[in-house]
């Protein structure tokens, strides 16, 4: 893909162990396999792919990370992508990361690189990730509570810790840290489009460390490196899905002669592979983003960037349904997995029209 264009031997060789890691762990069928356990199994990947160092791909190397840089994190990204991964690797390998290494906590960090913790964020609370927070923390001494509620947090159910935002006693917004077994916490699971796990969560009083005092900063530089991952994972899935539909054109046979020599369905699968660059080369939009010095800027091109990945990701994952008729959407055929993927993507960090919002009031802002 275009994105990964420009790795560093490094980063090539840690790439194609997590290729093949992805293939001989999270092949489709033992997937589907421990899906369907009572309970399903969510964390069936987490400890070997931590072990090969992966989760220490975000973090810079004074926090024990690998680099942490946009390429480090599209190489995390990319290499678990076609296996549909149903653990927290994006949420806590970028999201998290991000947040652990802005506010400086190198036991935290040391603890999620090893993947003995997961620490989930809960950061928003409705359908627009960028408005404020209802969810509150209150300070007595040195002790902190919070108070509020987190709707459908994605992956909070196979959480040992939350990183959770709350507006503070001074209207600002704090980052705070606390284990799933608190008092005063309470969860409700449940399972997402993609069959990942996720859980509202309520608190009422319940302890909590705080990371970062005054983190509209830190969040909003999470938030966009979470956006640009989404965007280097929607280009992934565009990739794998054009390659399971055509190879698919090219053995199915109607007539006679393969489906692949009809013209009307080469004039969709070139759509598809049009479609397919563009995501590609958005997503290498976003993470050339990450590096624009002013956050303002940086946001409006990630948000652009991931606009353009919902649109192509969209056409690549609905026109390859079509294209499988009714096998399209069965369990059984991983293009179903990859639509309902792609589909989970596109309101992860927002929905499409929240982050269209954002990128007009970014736009029509006056210049500082």
């Amino acid at each position: 893909m275009t994105i990964l264009l420009d790795l560093t031997e490094d980063q090539k060789m840690i790439l194609e162990t997590l290729e093949r890691a992805s293939r001989d762990m999270g092949n489709f069928d033992s997937r589907r396999r421990r899906l369907r356990n009572d309970p399903p199994d969510r964390m069936a990947l987490w400890s070997d792919v931590a072990g090969l160092g992966a989760l220490a791909l975000c973090l810079s190397e004074d926090m024990g990370g690998l680099g942490g840089t946009p390429r480090d994190m599209a190489v995390l990204v990319s290499g678990l992508a076609d296996a549909l991964p149903v653990e927290p690797f994006l949420t806590v390998g970028v999201t998290a990361a991000r947040l652990i290494g802005s506010a400086g906590d190198a036991e935290l960090a040391g603890r999620l690189i090893a993947g003995t913790s997961v620490p989930v964020p809960a950061l928003a609370e409705t359908a627009d990730p960028f408005s404020s927070f209802s969810c509150t923390a209150n300070r007595t001494g040195n002790a902190w509570t919070l108070s509020g509620t987190k709707p459908a947090v994605r992956h909070a159910d196979v959480a040992t810790h939350l990183i959770v935002a709350a507006r503070t006693e001074d209207k600002g917004t704090g980052i705070f840290l606390c284990p799933v077994g608190a008092p005063g916490l309470t969860r409700q699971p449940f399972r997402q489009i993609d069959d990942a796990g996720a859980a509202d969560l309520a608190f009422d009083g319940t302890p909590a460390t705080c990371l970062i005092t005054e983190a509209d900063t830190a969040l909003a530089e999470a938030l966009d490196w979470t956006i640009a991952a989404l965007c280097v994972e929607t280009a992934a899935i565009c990739q794998a899905v054009n390659t399971a539909t055509f190879a698919y054109l090219n053995d199915r046979k109607q007539f006679g002669m393969a489906l692949s020599r009809f013209q009307a369905l080469q004039f969709k699968a070139a759509d598809m592979q049009v479609s397919a660059t563009e995501a590609a080369a958005a997503a290498d939009m976003a993470l050339r983003a990450l590096e624009c010095a002013d956050p303002a800027d940086r946001r409006r091109r990630v948000i652009s960037a991931s606009l353009a990945a919902d649109r192509n990701g969209r056409i690549v994952t609905h026109t390859a349904v079509q294209l499988h008729g009714g096998m399209g959407v069965s369990d059984e055929l991983s293009i179903s997995h990859h639509a309902r993927r792609a589909a989970a993507i596109r309101t992860q960090i927002g929905t499409t029209e929240a982050r269209a919002a954002q990128l007009e009031a970014l736009t029509l802002a006056p210049a500082a």
